[in-house]
């Protein structure tokens, strides 16, 4: 069995990491892995908070001087050495198994270049806030841009093939939280991934726990976050050259952002849900303004920018 590498990227969570790290060790995989842990922590608690598992043969702990998820998953991949890239949110919990059957269902499935996992919310109190989760109603192999307008996985709990993610570009490092476009790093990644000829596999049989619990105040306030993000992703798809996809952005923004308050107006209610109108609008105009990558359709950041690099960004430079 080849060497698999499972990326952890963590921010400010030195718990909640903890609680994923002990779930990923304890039992021990049965095969052989390593895991990368890329922390965008302003101090060291969340190193401090490791404990005794930073001398866990598994584990490699590095400290990123980037932002954002997109640049922290880019640097994983710079720094992994499998060929199956495992990644979890920091805020989850795997249960037994789990890093052995994300690397089952993605062998079975060799034209995915992406598997993701069902994602359920950890117990909570439903009438305080809520969880985000995703929990296809059966396992299916998505095979092109379109089919995603019935649903897209999400990063809490995610495989990739290196060579897929490595063909596209990576990463995008504009995305993700934390990130100029703060969401929408998954979708992203699952957009390109289609849109170069992977397909991407959804596994209802497999399962990770999150516990990021939001109050629905905190919901409110992150709403217009994710609905930029996503439409700065959403930006990318008519600059893509394929007539199919425009599909995903008209679905999204009218199904989703447009048809919830137009449907309280006819009902005489309060219109909820502008934030989303707002925060796809502003995120799609920008992203249409921002320059891109057109073979990767990855968004053109300052490290893009011609110059002579130092030996330390050298030293990140992937070799794909």
């Amino acid at each position: 069995m080849d060497l698999v590498s499972v990326l952890v990227c963590t921010r400010e969570r030195p718990s909640a990491l903890v609680r994923l790290l002990r779930s990923l060790l304890t039992p021990r995989a049965s095969i052989p892995f390593e895991l990368i842990v890329i922390d965008q922590s302003d101090g060291p608690e969340s190193f401090n908070a490791l404990g005794d598992l930073v001398f866990d043969p598994h584990l490699r702990y590095v400290r990123a001087a980037s932002r954002g998820a997109g640049a922290a998953l880019q640097e994983g991949l710079q720094l992994a050495q499998g060929e199956i890239i495992v990644c979890a949110d920091d805020d989850c919990e795997a249960p037994p198994g789990w890093i052995e059957n994300m690397v089952r269902v993605t062998n079975e499935h060799p034209t995915a270049g992406l598997v993701f996992c069902s994602v359920v919310a950890a117990p909570h109190d439903p009438s305080c806030g809520y969880v985000p989760s995703y929990t296809p109603r059966q396992s299916r192999l998505v095979r092109s841009v379109a089919a995603t307008c019935w649903g897209h996985g999400i990063s809490a709990g995610m495989a990739a093939r290196r060579r897929a993610v490595i063909e596209i570009g990576g990463f995008d490092e504009a995305l993700g939280p934390g990130a100029r476009f703060p969401a929408g790093d998954d979708w992203d990644i699952a957009f390109r991934a289609l849109l170069a000829g992977w397909h991407v596999f959804e596994a209802a049989d497999v399962e990770i726990v999150h516990h990021g619990f939001r109050t629905y105040v905190e919901g409110r306030a992150h709403a217009r976050r994710d609905w930029l993000g996503i439409g700065a992703v959403c930006s990318k798809l008519p600059r893509s050259g394929r007539v199919t996809a425009l599909a995903v952005p008209i679905w999204e923004f009218s199904v989703h952002a447009l048809l919830p308050p137009v449907i309280d107006l006819v009902q005489l209610r309060r219109p909820r849900g502008l934030s989303r109108i707002v925060g796809f609008m502003q995120g799609f105009i920008t992203g249409l303004r921002t320059p891109i990558d057109k073979r990767t359709l990855k968004f053109a950041t300052k490290r893009d920018v011609p110059r002579r690099p130092s030996p330390a960004v050298e030293r990140r430079i992937p070799s794909a």
